[in-house]
């Protein structure tokens, strides 16, 4: 061990402790419109039945797919932060935090594609991809955000309401086979089964957090029974009694932490495309049933008991100092302790169900729910598009959602070319971009693809694949050896 961090931590101890440890459970992804842009193979991606409409599809390592998630339900930056001219911002306590939901979440995901292979056979499509996949989640409660923003005053005589508050970062990698099969004109399905790496995570489960703020006194009654289990280069030690401190214990390059193989789980994905009639088409998928093991570079962090605290609470400039004294107080009044024990993590599922119409030859109007299971939480929302593909090469999409309690999302997508390179741009919410203070989503997917066979209607014969030719005309030979050898 090496490198006491004495105080000098980010403001993700901050979090940590004015929430104590409630709060992490992380997982991921949103692509509302990109869900019936079929002319992308990164639609296989959110629905595992999409096929692909030529031979062979190629990702190039980095550059095929990046993906970018910024979601907030509760509030918007810009109501609770001025930015002024000279780049400084100040808190804003006058935001009406009666508007917040109880329960809310912020969520986070960046997603990178290291490569990625499509492979049409006839009536059957596969393939594999393998994701570098970085998700964090927060929930969090319209009391935790009154007291940061008010402090304690307005809470006096009353429980500060933290039940349910979760916070988790996950960072793993992703390998991924999938099979499409279309079983008739009307219905396609697919599968894909995923093996996971888990390489950085950070989780507070199911802990419990309550405060109460006592009458005429401000002083706060502390009630917990939780901490964290993580697997990071950091771990925590107690230097003496009550006293707890970070370390780089894990000591070993970013290449190793980023290949680490010892944390390993499993998900499914599932999809389907039902043509209902010419003009109606159904699909849906099912995402993320799965977990991670976590076995290495451990620790489990607990405390649990009651204290009180002579407020008020951040009465003065609240400090990195400030914080570790009050979490040294709790520390030397509550029964905490450090280990290294393994444990699950959960991935939260994705559900999506859509319905699209052919207005005419060159015109869909496409619905869609979407639904993610989060802790103590449905992240819900709502998506209608209006898609065209004006020429074989040309694809774009108009959309518009609510999502995150909001009506202020406007998505585009484009993408443009088939053989042998296709660029795309699609995002949920252009607005992000252009008035970041004003909205609760920022949202973005972009790159380059690599296609070789196309065919508007593809099969062995037209794939241009002579390698792929040469095993079909094999498997022939050797069915037309077998008949005759049973004759």
């Amino acid at each position: 061990m090496k490198g006491n961090l004495n105080g000098k931590t980010s403001p993700v101890f901050l979090i940590t402790l004015v929430l104590w440890i409630t709060c992490f459970n992380g997982r991921a992804q949103q692509n509302n419109t990109m869900f019936f842009m079929h002319s992308l193979p990164e639609a296989n991606f959110v629905n595992p039945a999409v096929q692909g409409k030529c031979g062979v599809f190629i990702g190039l390592p980095l550059v095929s797919s990046f993906h970018m998630n910024i979601a907030n339900s509760g509030f918007t930056a810009g109501n609770v932060m001025t930015v002024y001219t000279d780049g400084t911002t100040s808190r804003n306590p006058d935001f009406n935090t009666g508007r917040l939901a109880g329960m809310n979440y912020f969520l986070t995901e960046f997603h990178s594609t290291l490569l990625a292979v499509g492979l049409q056979r006839n009536d059957l499509y596969y393939t594999f991809t393998v994701t570098e996949k970085n998700n964090a989640t927060a929930m969090y409660t319209r009391d935790l955000v009154t007291f940061i923003l008010r402090g304690d005053p307005e809470f006096e005589g009353k429980h500060i309401v933290l039940s349910g508050m979760n916070i988790s970062l996950n960072h793993y990698r992703e390998y991924a086979l999938g099979i499409s099969k279309k079983y008739s004109d009307r219905l396609t399905l697919g599968i894909k089964a995923k093996v996971l790496f888990g390489i950085f995570n950070f989780t507070t489960g199911k802990s419990s957090f309550d405060l109460y703020v006592e009458e005429n006194t401000n002083n706060i009654v502390f009630d917990m029974n939780g901490g964290y289990s993580s697997s990071l280069p950091y771990s925590m030690r107690m230097e003496s009694p009550g006293i707890y401190r970070f370390y780089h214990l894990y000591n070993a390059s970013m290449m190793k932490h980023l290949m680490n193989i010892h944390n390993p789980g499993i998900a499914l994905d599932f999809g389907f495309i039902y043509k209902y009639n010419n003009d109606i088409t159904f699909s849906g998928s099912l995402l993320d049933l799965g977990l991670i093991f976590y076995r290495s570079n451990l620790t489990n962090y607990a405390i649990s008991g009651t204290h009180t605290y002579n407020g008020p609470f951040g009465a003065g400039m609240i400090t990195d100092q400030y914080l570790w004294d009050v979490f040294d107080e709790l520390n030397q009044n509550m029964t905490a302790g450090v280990a290294a024990d393994p444990y699950r993590f959960m991935l939260s599922p994705r559900l999506y169900l859509g319905a699209a119409y052919k207005w005419n030859k060159r015109f869909n109007v496409n619905m869609l729910l979407y639904n993610r299971f989060l802790p103590h939480k449905l992240q819900t929302g709502a998506t209608v598009a209006l898609l065209t593909r004006p020429s074989d090469k040309l694809e774009a999409s108009l959309s518009w959602s609510y999502m995150n309690r909001s009506f202020t999302n406007l998505g585009f997508g484009l993408s443009y070319g088939n053989k042998p390179l296709q660029l795309y741009f699609v995002s949920d919410n252009i607005l992000g971009f252009i008035l970041p203070l004003s909205t609760k989503n920022v949202n973005l997917r972009l790159g380059l693809n690599l296609f070789f066979g196309c065919r508007e209607k593809f099969n062995i014969d037209q794939c241009g694949c002579e390698w792929l030719r040469n095993t079909e005309s094999h498997r022939l030979r050797k069915e037309e050896a077998r008949r005759k050898k049973r004759r």
